[in-house]
């Protein structure tokens, strides 16, 4: 007769293992009596667990003779084992260490991705529940075609000597798989060259869908903490995924575009060769709807070898060629590449995050919200054509937006820039409302030189050395209204833009400045002032006006300063 175990320890496990399995199924009839189950002790069917005898034939008989709801029991001691089979309804759980031997061992190759001789294979099985302690040579667990099964409270190893190592755990067109409270460590050789790395997965899920990893830690792998490839409806949550030798989860696309519903919430990314989050869909087709949610992870020096750059290391996400995604309340410090790289991507919402470097916009962009977070810049590489972007309540240094961009509509509102100095030459059309603008350095704060349209409204600007805004002849429909504007070298430049209109603003020209103009106005072409406040210094022009063109003036209030509007042909009222 098997041993009936009845420590404390064995029937918490046991009735957690049935809850989670039985939970799963829908409408299954849930019964934990202790009379409806056997637990196995391996002991009693001969394996000796004192780390000399091959135990593998005494435990896998052990597992054949366990009804569906059993529990196979491997007690403390160290069991020397080959590779093992998982039944359908047997549950195991190992107080003891497995520790895998083998004759030869395999290597990960494009062509063999999992091993002949992984220490535990469950194929098609259900309902199985399994915790363990274990040393592994090849894949800890591979399951394939399985569903319902529930991996907890393990400690999984690899040979972390292995150049070319199998994952820890392998998932093959698994279904309703719960990974919880485990390890998965050293599957592969730590990555030793910043432009190469080599295989060693701690968690690989292919083609496999309701997986959920919750409460782990995946760490020191040789390649990706989490591998996730054609594979929907993916959960990572509260898990350590760290010094892993590329990035800490990543994101791969198949073919037949199931790729959708994750959510990476509360994780710990530390450390890892390449990015925290590589969500990467590289295809001809346009952005996928992936219904993914990035949030509240912390994210510390990735994207390093040995302290050398790699050519990857985003601190919160890489998005390629994917929609519908939240990236929300993560925080990242001390990464190697841009917080956040987003290329070619659809819906974007981007909020609450703080991080200690930038975003990077390449190439399309359908709609990005970008809101409250705290980034060193945003830069926008040169070949970016985006529908719609809103920038509003950041924190941020400066934007970077090259010539020639194209965005249809961009709002920059209600945001703080430290140290800002943004060019304007774009196609489209462009806000910038109730920012606080400083600038510290000599090239103008903004450099208005073409858009379709540009309105810069209700902003607070300082510029301590150079001209507040520059306004180029090319700039067209420029509303430059109820802005507070103080600046050394003149508030603003005009270089003959047409119908420029400029209201109601408070205009102060620094006396750290050379000269002390509000605006200067060089071959006006209908240039409009209204309302606005001009406060520089006595005897001295504060609007100067040379070249020719016209100027329209209505109740200008000049608080400090003259006028000097040379060969200006300029109707004024009220002035």
């Amino acid at each position: 007769m098997p041993q009936k175990i009845k420590t404390h320890t064995i029937t918490y496990y046991l009735v957690t293992a049935l809850l989670l399995i039985c939970g799963s199924v829908s409408g299954q009839a849930t019964s934990l009596e202790p009379s409806k189950t056997t637990v196995w002790n391996v002991k009693d069917h001969h394996a000796q667990g004192d780390g000399q005898t091959d135990d593998t034939g005494a435990i896998q008989q052990t597992i054949g003779m366990a009804s569906a709801g059993d529990t196979v029991w491997i007690p403390e001691g160290t069991y020397r084992v080959r590779a093992l089979g998982l039944r359908s309804g047997v549950h195991i759980k190992a107080d003891g260490t497995l520790v895998q031997q083998l004759d030869s061992t395999q290597e990960f190759t494009n062509g063999h991705q999992n091993s002949s001789a992984p220490l535990f294979r469950g194929k098609d099985i259900s309902n199985v529940s399994i915790s363990l302690n274990a040393q592994a040579l090849h894949e800890a667990i591979y399951l394939s075609g399985s569903r319902n099964v529930t991996i907890y409270d393990s400690h999984l190893s690899g040979d972390s000597t292995k150049f070319r190592s199998f994952s820890g755990i392998l998932l093959y067109k698994c279904a309703n798989i719960s990974i919880g409270q485990t390890s998965v460590m050293g599957f592969g050789t730590d990555r030793r060259h910043t432009d190469s790395y080599q295989p060693g997965t701690g968690i690989r899920i292919l083609e496999s869908k309701e997986v959920t990893i919750q409460e782990s830690t995946i760490r020191k792998n040789g390649e990706n903490g989490i591998f996730i490839h054609a594979s929907p409806d993916i959960t990572v949550f509260h898990s350590d995924i760290s010094y892993n030798g590329m990035s800490g989860i990543q994101v791969a696309f198949g073919t037949s575009g199931v790729e959708k519903n994750y959510r990476f919430e509360n994780n710990t990314f530390h450390c890892n060769a390449s990015d925290a989050v590589d969500i990467n869909n590289r295809g001809p087709k346009g952005p996928q709807a992936i219904h993914a949610a990035i949030i509240n992870n912390d994210s510390r020096d990735n994207g390093f070898v040995d302290g050398k750059s790699t050519p990857d290391g985003s601190g919160i996400a890489t998005l390629v060629n994917v929609s519908d995604v939240e990236v929300i309340a993560n925080q990242a410090k001390g990464n190697n590449r841009p917080a956040i790289y987003m290329e070619d991507c659809g819906e974007i919402l981007v909020k609450d995050n703080v991080a200690d470097n930038q975003v990077e916009l390449v190439g399309g962009l359908k709609q990005l919200n970008m809101l409250s977070n705290v980034f060193s810049n945003v830069t926008f590489i040169d070949n970016v054509h985006a529908q719609y972007i809103c920038m509003e309540n950041n924190q941020l240094t400066t934007l970077h937006l090259p010539n020639g961009i194209r965005v249809d509509s961009l709002l920059i509102n209600e945001n703080e820039l430290a140290n800002a100095s943004i060019n304007i030459n774009l196609l489209g059309n462009i806000e910038l409302l109730g920012n606080r603008i400083v600038n510290e350095g000599k090239n103008p704060t903004l450099l208005l030189v073409k858009a379709d349209g540009i309105r810069i409204a209700n902003n607070h600007i300082l510029s301590h050395r150079a001209p507040a805004l520059t306004i180029h002849a090319s700039a067209k429909d420029v509303l430059v209204k109820e802005n507070t504007i103080r600046s050394a070298n003149t508030c603003i430049i005009d270089q003959g833009a047409v119908n420029l209109r400029i209201e109601g603003n408070k205009l102060t020209a620094l006396e750290t400045g050379s000269h002390y103009f509000t605006l200067r106005s060089k071959n006006p072409q209908n240039l409009q002032l209204t309302g606005n406040e001009h406060t520089g210094k006595e005897e001295y022009p504060v609007i100067f006006m040379e070249g020719k063109g016209t100027a329209r003036l209505n109740a200008e209030k000049i608080i400090r300063g003259t006028t000097e509007f040379g060969e200006i042909k300029v109707a004024t009222s009220n002035l």
